[in-house]
């Protein structure tokens, strides 16, 4: 393996890192893993594994290194930790790419028309075990690199995300074959490529014209986004503040509506952990919260926490609660998947050293159930910020109207994260065809519509009140609500067969 060859894969690690905010370069995914691919030809296995690892390392760098930030600002890590462990986070997902390239040598030893196919097949599979081992960490996959480019994403109602990640992989590979491999029916295999795209955008087109008919009216939501700053939030003498903001902007949200003659929003909605407080052990803010919805006249939906302590071990939770017009509680969701390295520790018994630095961490606990709640605009489904990039997690959701996610993304600071945050939440919006309403502590709130289409978005740390609307979903649910992620799960069938048969031929090379 000579430097040349890992600087092509270096060079194809940079181009999937550009394909993401900030840089958003999207057009440039139908070629980024051509150079990968062209390097991969008659090489090893293990040459595979290190030239796709280095791809793999390079790109989720330049895409996640914001993890140092968040490690800084949230997790209260020391900055040289924070930094390990987002090196760390790089280069387990460039273990991924790594596998990848190893398994595309290994199971097509010949290159040519099986390799084509098996590289979409391999690199979804592969992302679909990103997405459930260790809980899983599916950030920024393949098909998220499009959010923008709505006719290409409307096929994830029928596949999900991992349909546009296939879709994106083979047209890379058609480029491939078709000049690494000229005296092999090149111009059939480009016309195919050339057809297929047609035939996805063509379907992405038809449902931009049908999807608006799937909606029901339009239903008004009041979003307010108090930009709290995340070094204060939690301060006891600073919980008056925070409280008189909040109510300041949603006394402000409904005098928009009031002095024009118009009824208030029913539903308004405040971030993750709007009140800094354990919301249910605190009468007295209880009181002061249920004043403020009895004021405004609206169902309040607001993140705060909530402890349940059974034999002397208090377990924290990350909750929604819903409070009626006349103030009185109308239930609460509690967050089903956590984040790792800040609601809890994964593999704790290696990482057991990070929970000395920052004691907090690793206290919350996991919510049983989804919980669909139904408010005069119609019944909605809440996701509590990270929750929104598992699309096993949404589906779960998939009998509402449309969905609220709620979030503070302040821990992000001024990085990409924001924006790479939003992109995921727009494709769980395509697959379910439901809209989904976003409330951010700073950014990035937003509301959109059911193509994934954000027709309404904050600024980032400013404080900002608006009300926008959504269309609840009144169609039946979509192939993907059906049946989830089959098309994912028959590609990782595929690469075990696959590999099950490279095994039964004793490739020499394993």
């Amino acid at each position: 393996m000579r430097p040349r060859d890992v600087g092509y894969a270096a060079f194809s690690g940079i181009l999937l890192g550009f394909l993401f905010p900030p840089f958003s370069f999207e057009a440039i995914a139908w070629v980024a893993l051509f150079p990968l691919l062209w390097v991969l030809d008659r090489r090893h296995p293990l040459d595979g594994l290190i030239l796709g690892f280095v791809a793999g390392f390079v790109g989720y760098l330049i895409i996640i290194w914001w993890v140092e930030v968040t490690m800084v600002n949230y997790g209260g890590l020391p900055s040289p930790l924070a930094w390990l462990l987002a090196v760390t986070l790089a280069a387990y997902v460039g273990l991924y790419v790594g596998a990848f390239g190893y398994l595309l040598i290994w199971i097509t030893p010949e290159a040519g028309y099986a390799r084509m196919f098996m590289a979409p097949v391999l690199w979804v599979a592969l992302e679909l075990a990103r997405a459930y081992f260790l809980s899983g960490f599916p950030w920024a996959l393949l098909g998220y690199s499009q959010y923008s480019i709505l006719p290409v994403i409307q096929i994830a109602d029928l596949f999900g995300v991992y349909g546009v990640s296939f879709f994106i992989v083979l047209i890379n590979a058609v480029f491939w074959h078709f000049f690494r491999h000229p005296d092999r029916a090149p111009f059939v295999v480009l016309g195919g490529g050339v057809a297929l795209a047609a035939l996805v955008q063509g379907y992405g087109y038809l449902r931009l014209l049908e999807v608006p008919g799937e909606m029901g009216p339009p239903r008004p939501v009041g979003i307010v986004q108090p930009d709290t700053r995340p070094s204060t939030k939690w301060k006891p003498g600073r919980r008056e503040a925070i409280v008189g903001d909040l109510e300041k902007l949603t006394e402000a949200l409904a005098a928009d509506f009031s002095g024009r003659g118009r009824p208030v929003p029913p539903l308004i909605v405040w971030p993750e952990a709007a009140a800094p407080f354990v919301y249910s052990e605190e009468p007295r803010w209880q009181k002061r919260l249920a004043e403020i919805a009895e004021r405004a006249g609206s169902y309040l939906l607001f993140g705060s926490l909530s402890a349940r302590r059974a034999e002397g071990d208090p377990r924290l939770y990350n909750s929604a609660y819903l409070l009626g017009p006349d103030g009185t509680s109308a239930g609460r969701y509690d967050k089903m998947h956590l984040v790792p390295f800040g609601e809890y520790i994964p593999l704790r018994w290696l990482l057991f050293f990070v929970e000395k630095f920052v004691p907090i961490i690793g206290r919350f606990g996991e919510g049983e159930e989804a919980r669909i709640f139904d408010v005069p605009g119609g019944k909605f489904g809440v996701l509590i910020c990270f929750e929104v990039i598992f699309p096993r997690v949404v589906r779960r959701m998939a009998g509402s109207g449309f969905l609220v996610n709620i979030t503070n993304d302040a821990w992000f600071g001024r990085t990409a994260a924001s924006e790479q945050h939003l992109s995921m939440a727009a494709m769980r919006a395509v697959e379910l065809r439901t809209p989904i309403v976003r409330a951010a502590n700073t950014g990035i709130s937003a509301i959109i519509d059911a193509t994934g289409a954000i027709r309404l978005r904050s600024p980032i740390f400013e404080k900002w009140r608006w009300a926008g609307v959504v269309s609840p979903r009144k169609a039946s649910p979509t192939l993907y609500a059906r049946v989830g992620d089959i098309f994912a799960l028959v590609c990782f069938a595929v690469m075990l067969l696959m590999g099950w048969l490279a095994v039964v031929r004793g490739h020499p090379r394993l």
